[in-house]
């Protein structure tokens, strides 16, 4: 009988979001603090960060993939034409 473990299909949080999402907004704000070299600004990133964190949070709670479906959604064109199959060549032109 074989097993499926849960590290196989579980998705991969990081923080209890999203890890891409999570590494790229750290990744940008240290630039950005260690670039300023000001004191306002690295309490800024910070701040804009752990809130930036806090909606990734939200977003993985509610569904684990939503960046996945949002990006496959951002593809979609805004409309598609009826045809029956895909291989159906429409004798309209359409401008």
């Amino acid at each position: 009988m074989n097993k499926i473990f849960k590290f196989g299909w579980r998705p991969v949080l990081f923080m209890g979001a999203d890890r891409e999402l999570t590494l790229i907004t750290a990744f940008t704000c240290v630039i950005v603090a260690v670039y300023s070299f000001s004191l306002i600004i690295v309490a800024t990133s910070t701040l804009i960060w752990i809130v930036i964190v806090h909606f990734f949070r939200l977003m993985a709670k509610s569904d684990p993939l939503m960046r996945h479906v949002y990006v496959r959604h951002v593809k979609y064109n805004i409309s598609y034409l009826a045809k029956s199959t895909f291989f159906c060549k429409s004798q309209r032109i359409y401008k």
